[in-house]
């Protein structure tokens, strides 16, 4: 299988915000366990009436639940980071999504697609936003691969690379699916809300590259079929701004997309077309607060989410 290139920042650095500070970035917690599922039926082939029906997935979550579920990634990692609001970058036109024109033409657009399931004790099918990071390997939300409120994993994962007003170049089931117990044991953690989906096809394209850490520049470019902008039917993409990181959870301000866009990846150093250097993956739309429609959560992404990634590569095993 082809490696994803997964660059660090997991060392002691220094980032400027209103001042200069040193901070250390969380590595490996003894703590985590990996939960895995397994494909042991036949692949489900979706209609295009069953793929226009699907039901998009949203996480808002209060103030409260927040700080809990930072208190619970505190207790995972001890030495895990606060920063405060930074100051903002350059990109243009923040805040505003727009639309994609034909995602399969160029990257890092075209190893981006909706990700179809099934909910168990849900009508319907359920969509999200995944990406390829590996030859065969997907990265989405967990909440897009586990139901919390059933305490089961959802089914029957169907990918449609580079998804564009019902056409796509390319559709793929799934073998395995795996995400740290953490995210959903005691109670749901959007600090972990990361999942990787071992698929039956390589991506056709070379995959996108994952970054762990906190990104050197503030300016980030967010993707995903957002219900409230295109009605999931096109990939859309935001500027914004990486805010602030408050115990494993991170914040995108300037990014309104709602519904659907969930597990769509935040790009640092974003470029379309851009060599290797640009386009790397920093985190994803995750869930918002509560009344907010202007910023989106993510989980940051540390040493723990490479060993998730390589034991997906290696068959969720």
């Amino acid at each position: 299988m082809h490696s994803v290139h997964f660059r660090s920042r997991l060392s002691t650095i220094v980032l400027a915000a209103t001042a200069a500070f040193s901070m250390v970035l969380p590595g490996v917690a003894a703590d985590l366990k990996i939960d895995d599922l397994d494909n042991t039926g036949s692949r489900t082939f979706l209609t295009q009436k069953e793929l226009e029906g699907a039901e998009p997935v949203e996480e808002v979550v209060t103030p409260e639940e927040l700080e809990q579920m930072k208190q619970r990634f505190e207790e995972l990692y001890p030495q895990s980071t606060t920063i405060p609001e930074r100051d903002r970058g350059a990109l243009e036109d923040k805040g505003v999504p727009r639309p994609v024109t034909d995602p399969g033409a160029s990257s890092p657009y075209w190893s981006t697609g909706k990700l179809v399931f099934k909910k168990q004790g849900e009508t319907g099918l359920k969509r999200c936003t995944a990406q390829y990071v590996g030859n065969n390997v997907l990265m989405t939300a967990a909440h897009c691969v586990y139901n919390i409120e059933a305490q089961t994993w959802n089914s029957d994962f169907n990918f449609l690379r580079a998804f564009d007003d019902g056409t796509y170049q390319q559709s793929v089931g799934w073998v395995c699916v795996s995400i740290f117990d953490a995210y959903h044991t005691p109670a749901k953690n959007y600090a972990l809300d990361y999942a990787f989906i071992l698929v039956d096809a390589p991506d056709q394209k070379k995959p996108l590259a994952v970054k762990t850490g906190v990104p050197a520049t503030t300016p980030l470019t967010a993707v995903g079929y957002p219900r409230n902008f295109g009605d999931g039917k096109r990939l859309y993409e935001v500027n914004g701004d990486w805010g602030s990181v408050d115990r494993g959870i991170v914040t995108m301000s300037g990014n309104p997309m709602r519904s659907g866009n969930s597990g769509g990846a935040w790009f640092s150093e974003f470029k379309v077309n851009g060599d290797d250097s640009n386009n790397l993956i920093v985190s994803l739309n995750s869930h918002h607060l509560t009344g907010n429609t202007t910023d989106e959560n993510g989980p940051l992404l540390t040493a723990d989410t490479d060993r998730l990634f390589k034991h997906v590569q290696a068959g969720c095993k």
